[in-house]
């Protein structure tokens, strides 16, 4: 790989962060796709879409595209300008220009969009749904709580020396709870009301999300689901830029750009860096675990007909679907524990509403 051309593509594509969502390119690229179908330009596409494009950030980067367009300039020139589009969606453009099939280009990136698009928002809502429910529920327990901390007040007035003696372990336990939460709601609040804004915004910063990515790769299952998804997404970014024409060493340097996990992008510069000092691709692979040991005769006999960019389209298949599957189990856990730790705050909650009836009397 020239590293030369490496460093153009990182200066150009920070690594891992684009403007506006996946969901909004492929909803732009499948749009562009249908229309230049219809027998549009590039030219008329492009001014139809910048009408149409709900997303602030991608409707001034469709329009800033269509002016470099107007004036002459090359589709995957006018992409690669704006951070709105990723290197592999400006690559494949650029094949299909080169090969006079940019119809057939805007095609394979919509599809590419949608298969990457499908497992990383299925590895997020793995992981964010059940959070986001686990917040209401530690919510709906603390307002339970407060309220109980009043009500508790209200029914058990302050009791003398005398007849704080003749009550229960379990009736002094309740008074001093309902004054400790009383006294404390509002700071603890504040604190949770803290903690749920980082959860949303901390992921968005390069080295919060570092920080985050670490933790998540000491979760066995958590680990396992986000090694299988980024896996996935690095062999289906190599397998359809090899099929269109690119060499291996270009579509994992791609690949590496693209890819929205830390621990990903540097094992595959490790694996770039051991095939640049000698060492056959295929054993780097394997090394640094982008290769099966299993596969290896397969994607040899595969390169030796000329047919290696159709094998690995096949792998990332077989890697979609065990990142699926991985997935799937990380869900049903989530869910599972999410159930079960509702049931647990409902019964507390409905526990503790008898005791000042029970502590009363």
């Amino acid at each position: 790989m020239d590293s030369a051309v490496v460093a153009e593509n990182e200066r150009t594509w920070p690594e891992g962060t684009f403007s506006v969502g996946m969901e909004a390119e492929l909803r732009f690229m499948r749009q562009f796709s249908v229309k230049s179908k219809a027998g549009l330009s590039a030219d008329k596409c492009l001014a139809a879409l910048a009408g149409e494009t709900k997303d602030r950030r991608l409707r001034a980067a469709c329009k800033a595209v269509h002016a470099q367009v107007a004036q002459g300039s090359p589709l995957s020139r006018a992409l690669a300008s704006q951070l709105a589009f990723d290197a592999c969606v400006v690559r494949l453009v650029e094949f299909g220009e080169q090969s006079g099939n940019l119809k057939g280009a805007l095609a394979n990136v919509a599809d590419y969009l949608e298969r990457v698009g499908r497992l990383r928002r299925a590895m997020h809502n793995a992981v964010a749904r059940p959070l986001n429910v686990l917040s209401l529920i530690l919510l709906a327990v603390f307002i339970a709580a407060v309220a109980l901390s009043f009500l508790v007040k209200e029914v058990l007035p302050e009791a003398s020396p005398s007849h704080h003696v003749m009550l229960s372990f379990a009736d002094r336990l309740a008074i001093k709870v309902a004054e400790v939460v009383r006294v404390g709601w509002p700071y603890v609040g504040v604190l949770g009301f803290l903690n749920f804004l980082a959860l949303h915004l901390l992921p968005r910063h390069p080295r919060a999300r570092l920080v985050l990515d670490q933790v998540a790769l000491k979760i066995p299952l958590v680990a396992a689901a986000t090694r299988a998804t980024a896996q996935a997404c690095f062999v289906r970014t190599v397998a359809i830029l090899m099929r269109t024409g690119a060499l291996l060493g270009e579509a994992m340097g791609i690949a590496a750009q693209t890819a929205t996990h830390p621990f990903m992008r540097a094992a595959i510069v490790r694996t770039v860096q051991k095939i640049e000092a000698g060492k056959p691709y295929v054993e780097a692979m394997v090394e640094d675990g982008f290769l099966r040991r299993r596969d290896v005769n397969a994607v040899q006999s595969a390169e030796r007909r000329g047919e290696l960019g159709a094998f690995m389209l096949t792998m990332a298949d077989d890697c979609e679907g065990q990142a699926h599957e991985t997935v799937g189990l990380l869900t049903t856990l989530a869910h599972t524990a999410v159930v079960v730790l509702l049931g647990l705050a409902i019964a507390a909650v409905v526990l503790s509403l008898y005791v000042p009836v029970f502590v009363s009397h």
